[in-house]
């Protein structure tokens, strides 16, 4: 059984949200511990001060960080647009995957099924990008690494 087009795409809505918000997780929660550690070298505090800096910056951080990456905005043609321009096997066809399938001509219910074939074989979490989650393992490692530096030398 095929699924469906707004299947598809609707579970690539959640993978592609999910992937921000861990991004914004990490990103936030490694400048956060580095951020009350470089604080702590200017000011004077205790452990429970820098706890509380790192908190707050992570209670502000996370949701600005959402909201300045349009998690909001993430819907069905966000998913097609980006298939069809980083994509070469759906040559520019996603929008079939959005419409209606009593709004698709005979060519267009054919390239549907097409499609749907192709993301039943190949999952769509593979195409959706990663490379955000990426930078923000690498930025949380630096800053874990920075913090532990602080630490250790301070």
């Amino acid at each position: 059984m095929a699924v469906k087009g707004s299947d598809i795409l609707h579970e690539g809505i959640q993978n592609w949200k999910l992937r921000l918000v861990l991004s914004a997780l990490l990103y936030i929660m490694g400048l956060a511990g580095l951020i009350s550690m470089v604080l702590g070298e200017f000011v004077e505090l205790t452990v429970m001060d820098k706890t509380i800096v790192s908190i707050a910056v992570f209670m502000v951080g996370t949701p600005a960080y959402l909201i300045a990456s349009n998690l909001g905005k993430v819907d069905q043609y966000t998913i097609a647009g980006f298939l069809n321009e980083s994509l070469q096997e759906v040559q520019g066809d996603a929008e079939v995957l959005v419409k209606k399938e009593e709004e698709l001509d005979e060519e267009e219910k054919t390239r549907r099924e097409q499609l749907e074939e192709f993301f039943t074989e190949n999952p769509l979490d593979n195409y959706l990008p990663d490379k955000p989650v990426k930078q923000a393992y690498f930025l949380f490692l630096l800053s874990l690494a920075g913090s532990f530096s602080i630490w250790y030398i301070g």
